[in-house]
């Protein structure tokens, strides 16, 4: 019987970009056309990646957003414990993509 590995991921991004979307898609296997404001959700899956069984549990975050010149938006519960982010961006949006790349420069701090 494998060893069943933890791990925490985080979903990143701006408001609206569809972090939930993405997240529900891959735990559910579902499109969720309706948009509900997120303020924390998390989600449980059992993922398996040749011999090893890994249960990954998804923190779904709010959009991020900048606080004055400062990103204040990585709170220390989502830097503790946590083994990968996933940063979402809108492909039309260029300010989401702006969002992100202060995230990607924060997390690498």
């Amino acid at each position: 019987m494998p060893l069943v590995r933890y791990r925490k991921v985080v979903i990143l991004g701006y408001r609206s970009v569809g972090k939930t979307s993405l997240a529900h898609q891959f735990v559910e296997g579902e499109f969720s056309e309706g948009y509900d404001p997120t303020v924390e959700n998390t989600y449980s899956k059992i993922v398996t990646l040749g011999k090893d069984e890994f249960h990954l549990h998804l923190v779904d975050t709010a959009g991020q957003v900048p606080v004055g010149d400062e990103y204040s938006i990585l709170p220390y519960s989502f830097i503790i414990g946590v083994h990968g982010y996933v940063l979402v961006y809108s492909v039309t949006s260029l300010h989401s993509f702006q969002v992100i790349e202060s995230l990607y420069q924060k997390l690498h701090e």
